[in-house]
């Protein structure tokens, strides 16, 4: 659609988002639905969606030099990065120094409340802003240039390999 004027490109999106919106809708959060390399939650390919939204409407940010405001919608992009990460591990082919699932999350939302997933007790922990978190899973930023810190080696290189999507 490279020659559709902006109202009709718009429309267009409005259309494909109610589309999605009624297929969506009967789903559990646990049916599955073919997606990419197979088949994932219902739940998991909606937030899917939405993390592609936003991943690339901060490309669209950048490209106009405009500073996007983070809201605490990103809870969604911020738990799949999570639950993510046994897969972000698997494409990496080495072995990680500890049990993935040992993980934890200590993130501060944009609003300022705390956002965890994981285990509680961990010693393995990614702590800092979740707009950072999601950057890095969605790979708009490097975790080197965030203030998100791993308290073990395990977390250290969960940051290096974080991932929100299939393949780069």
């Amino acid at each position: 659609m490279p020659d559709t004027e902006p109202a009709a490109l718009l429309d267009a999106w409005r259309t494909a988002r109610a589309a999605t919106l009624a297929a969506l809708t009967p789903l559990g959060d646990r049916d599955r639905v073919i997606w990419g390399a197979g088949p994932m939650s219902a739940r998991s390919f909606a937030e899917a969606r939405l993390m592609e939204t936003w991943a690339h409407g901060l490309d669209c940010y950048a490209a106009l030099g405009v500073e996007p405001e983070d809201t605490d919608r990103l809870r969604r992009i911020a738990g799949l990065g999570f639950r993510a990460l046994p897969y972000a591990f698997s494409l990496t082919g080495d072995e990680p120094p500890g049990d993935v699932r040992n993980i934890t999350l200590d993130l501060r939302a944009p609003d300022g409340t705390p956002w965890r997933y994981g285990p509680p007790g961990s010693v393995d922990v990614i702590s800092g802003d979740a707009g950072e978190w999601c950057r890095v899973v969605t790979r708009r930023v490097r975790a080197e240039d965030t203030a998100l810190r791993a308290s073990t080696p395990l977390g250290a290189l969960a940051l290096q390999v974080a991932r929100a999507y299939l393949a780069d």
